[in-house]
């Protein structure tokens, strides 16, 4: 036995002979009360309390029901006919009610959360104070029967006068209670799901007593003449028993949820599909809002099960809780594995127990991030290069556009008036006219290859109107459909815009197809574009480059890329590009 548990060993006999000895003596000063029940509410509080300092020393919940126990017999032992015993008892009782108060509203930690709490509480230890400065004040132990308690109360009659201090103490008690239940409430409504489940028992008990109480505040303080009055008190009596029955209930059920994590380690006897673990994590803890973070080494960072980048405080930001997240790192020889982001309400040694458990699957699944981040990384690397060669085709479009062309439009223009000069000589005008055609022949072919490049109309007008005018260029007849008129970002009309292009381009240089149609359609946050014709059928993007380049186009942008091509068949191609906002 340690020395931690020989001193909660002493501290327990210690406090049950002051239990069971303030029992002793009520019945031999003949109290008219259930001497049993009295006996076991106060055992069954020490009990409780000495489970909740051996098996939660860090908490101070078992600290206050030891200190009810004791405070509940300082009117037991009133009844010892000593000088200054019966003032001391009585005036020392008045605290019971307080510290019960704080043992329910701050289970089961023992810590206050909120400053309407400590009021509350506050406001409770303060009317049992002015209580006892009354007693103090007004108590004649010889209007008792103690004529060997020296004592000089205030000039005015003692007895009723304390009477009359505990029936106003009552009455406030009804406005305190009242306070309490809000408390109650409160913390209800701010409370994680996890801990509503494991508070829920323990809040209907406080409701319940709370009523006795209310009861209780309009019952005479002198059980003696009152039958009500003495119903009441032993039924609070019972009543309270439920608080420690309660809390050992709730240690009990700790235990029973580590046997839990057995069931986990039958689990992972077959394999666990992508993003599973989270799952089964979840629900051995009881907690459906738990993330499962991990943690690379190269570079150090955080990322989900998908390989996406993690902030971990944003994590804990997010995890659907009423206040900040528990953060619990699951490691291996000293280097952090995974992060749990979890309900603060959880049992950190039911944590740790499944974080152990779940240690090679965590490893496992963190290979398998890592992996993911890596083909993350070579997405987005894919994605910057796609999208630099955008901005450099629209560069070079502007360029020719703005430059080459102009002057060649210039140079045309001079031209036209030379011949005009010229028409005297035949042989020059006609020399004239066949330069001035072949500079409109290559104007309209570089023209055509800036539009190739990136055509200007798609950055102008958008995607659809983009898609009409390489519909209206084709000899092969296209007919395009399309279900929206807004613009996209960029990066997505240039993908469709290059899709429908390298389409048409086959349509006409291999199908045979007499005609084709172009689907451009918005869905759920995907732009899906279709391309079919009616020709020879037989593309397969394995043996073109054109195809091929298409499929990684659409890759760098998440989206999905399919041809279906049957021999004589047609060909459709369809391609889904994310394109959310």
């Amino acid at each position: 036995m340690t020395r931690r548990r020989l001193v909660l060993a002493a501290l327990g006999v210690v406090v049950a002979a002051w239990i069971l000895g303030g029992e002793w003596v009520s019945i031999h000063a003949h109290v008219p009360e259930n001497h049993l029940i009295d006996a076991l509410g106060g055992l069954a509080f020490l009990v409780a309390g000495l489970i909740a300092l051996d098996r939660r020393p860090e908490y101070s919940i078992g600290t206050l029901m030891i200190a009810f126990a004791v405070v509940s017999y300082f009117g037991n032992w009133g009844n010892l006919q000593v000088a200054m015993v019966p003032l001391v008892g009585l005036a020392g009782q008045q605290f019971g009610a307080a510290i019960l108060a704080q043992t329910a509203l701050s289970y089961p930690t023992g810590r206050l959360r909120t400053r309407f709490e400590r009021v509350v509480i506050g406001v409770i230890y303060g009317v049992g104070a002015a209580t006892c400065a009354v007693i103090v004040l007004a108590f004649d132990p010889r209007a008792d029967g103690c004529a060997r308690c020296a004592w000089e109360p205030a000039p005015f009659p003692s007895r009723p006068a304390v009477l009359t201090a505990l029936l106003v103490s009552q009455r406030a008690g009804a406005v305190l209670v009242s306070l309490f239940l809000a408390a109650v409430w409160l913390r209800w409504r701010r409370s994680t799901p996890a801990e509503r489940r494991a508070l829920t028992p323990l809040w209907a008990g406080i409701c319940i007593i709370g009523v006795v109480y209310l009861l209780g505040a309009f019952a005479s303080p002198d059980t003696t003449g009152d039958p009500f009055a003495y119903l009441i008190w032993e039924l609070q009596s019972v009543l309270q028993m439920t608080l420690p029955a309660v809390f050992v209930w709730g240690l009990l059920s700790a235990r029973l949820a580590r046997s839990a994590v057995g069931d986990l380690v039958v689990e992972f006897e077959r394999p666990l599909r992508p993003g599973e673990l989270r799952t089964l994590l979840a629900r051995t803890l009881g907690d459906s809002s738990l993330e499962l973070l991990f943690a690379l080494r190269d570079p150090p960072r955080w990322v989900d099960a998908d390989g996406r980048a993690s902030d971990l405080s944003a994590a804990i930001s997010d995890a659907g809780l009423n206040r900040r997240a528990t953060v619990t790192v699951a490691d291996l020889a000293g280097q952090p594995l995974a992060a749990l982001v979890h309900d603060p309400a959880l049992d950190q040694g039911l944590v740790r127990a499944v974080a152990v458990a779940a240690g090679i699957r965590i490893e496992n699944e963190r290979l398998h991030a890592d992996v993911r981040a890596q083909l993350e990384e070579v997405r987005a690397s894919r994605q910057r290069i796609v999208e630099a060669g955008d901005r450099e085709r629209r560069r070079v479009e502007r360029n020719l556009h703005d430059g080459a062309q102009q002057r060649l439009a210039a140079l045309a223009l001079s031209l036209a008036m030379l011949r005009d000069r010229a028409r005297a000589d035949a042989a020059l005008a006609g020399s004239l006219d066949q330069t001035a055609a072949e500079l409109r022949r290559a104007i309209a072919e570089l023209r055509e290859l800036a539009r190739g490049i990136h055509p200007a109309i798609l950055t102008e007008e958008g995607l659809p109107a983009a898609v009409d005018s390489l519909a209206a260029r084709s000899s092969v007849p296209v007919h395009v459909h399309a279900d929206f008129d807004e613009r996209l970002a960029e990066p997505v009309e240039a993908v469709g815009y290059f899709v429908v292009s390298e389409s048409i381009a086959n349509v006409v240089k291999y199908s045979g197809a007499c005609a084709a149609r172009v689907d451009l359609s918005r869905t759920d946050g995907v732009l899906v574009v279709e391309v079919s014709d009616d020709g020879v059928g037989g593309a397969d993007p394995s043996r073109g480059s054109g195809l091929r380049g298409l499929e990684d186009r659409v890759a760098a942008v998440r989206g999905a890329f399919s041809v279906q091509s049957p021999p004589g068949g047609g060909t459709r191609i369809r391609a889904e590009i994310p394109c959310a906002g």
